[in-house]
């Protein structure tokens, strides 16, 4: 089952779905040894699918259930975090050396990478001795806890309130980051985004063509932001007093390619944003229930209307009396 809605489908049923396919995916990619790095990304890409998805029925579950399921994906996602952050800091290290131009800032790029292999590989060995295995366990026991998994009422008016409140928390961490121009802020607007883009993937099947270009565009605007966040984390680790990693004048010089780039993303950044966001976060919840409202209705109408060839009308049936 992909992580996708069926309008056709029960809400609660169509949730317990995907999530059971979340967790088996995330468990099968974790005991691939061979492919273990991918494979942590793969889950973790599971785990944050699984946290947008409770965060859009939120309205329809109780509190309890609600912290309980999203503590526990967090705690998996955290034991699987250091190895793939050490190597999504490795790549953001060759991606800046490969989009901004070589000179001065080459130094700390190449002790960068040296360090941030080392700790990768450091990392790696935990995943190996015990966090893999850990985290495999902790999902296999997430999985009744989703058997119960179900909105009141069961029908699309919870998710039409969880998808209000996320695009208008998206949307507001949007405009307080353009104020602000922060590190922290823009992450934060990050996380909106990601929770966006997946939740329309979730309601996709409702209207195919325009729904499936918000996930591509806020993929793409996902992306540009996760650039900004891992530059920011580059930047702080060259900028941490204890850490060396090369002559001042030549930290100096890589920090100003750092800012450059930062500068570059935010602005590509901004312009996605005005558009994606442009709606109002009310006005574009009611469009999207009216999408999902209608397609079931349809789904039910066809349903209804399917007559199987070898059913006979009970009217039929009679007996003549001889």
């Amino acid at each position: 089952m992909s992580y996708r809605l069926d309008p056709a489908t029960r809400v609660s049923d169509g949730l317990r779905g995907v999530s059971f396919a979340e967790l088996d995916l995330a468990h099968t990619a974790l005991g691939s040894p061979p492919e273990r790095h991918s494979g942590v990304h793969s889950a973790r890409k599971c785990l944050k699918r699984l946290r947008s998805l409770l965060l859009l029925a939120r309205p329809g579950l109780p509190d309890p259930v609600f912290l309980n399921l999203t503590d526990r994906i967090a705690g998996i996602a955290r034991g699987l975090a250091a190895a793939r952050d050490a190597q999504a800091l490795t790549d953001a290290v060759d991606k800046l050396a490969r989009e901004t131009e070589s000179g001065p800032g080459d130094g700390p790029i190449q002790s960068l990478r040296g360090w941030l292999q080392k700790r990768r590989h450091a990392a790696e060995q935990n995943l190996e001795q015990s966090a893999a295995s850990e985290a495999m366990r902790a999902l296999l026991e997430l999985r009744p806890r989703f058997a119960g998994l179900a909105v009141y009422p069961d029908d699309f008016s919870p998710l039409a309130e969880g998808l209000k409140r996320c695009y208008r928390e998206a949307r507001q961490a949007f405009r307080h980051s353009v104020a602000s121009d922060s590190a922290e802020d823009v992450h934060q607007w990050r996380k909106g985004v990601q929770h966006h883009w997946r939740q329309m993937q979730l309601l996709a099947a409702c209207w195919p063509s325009e729904l499936s270009a918000r996930v591509e565009a806020s993929r793409t605007l996902s992306q540009l932001l996760g650039d900004d966040h891992d530059i920011a984390l580059l930047t702080q680790l060259v900028s941490t007093p204890t850490m060396t990693f090369g002559k001042p004048e030549e930290i100096a010089a890589f920090l100003k390619r750092c800012r450059k780039r930062h500068k570059a993303l935010r602005k590509e950044a901004r312009a996605k944003a005005e558009i994606l966001f442009v709606e109002k976060p009310g006005p574009f919840a009611n469009r999207i229930a009216a999408y999902w409202l209608s397609a079931a209705g349809k789904a039910a109408s066809a349903a209804a209307t399917e007559q199987p060839g070898n059913v006979v009308a009970f009217g039929d049936l009679r007996t003549r009396a001889s």
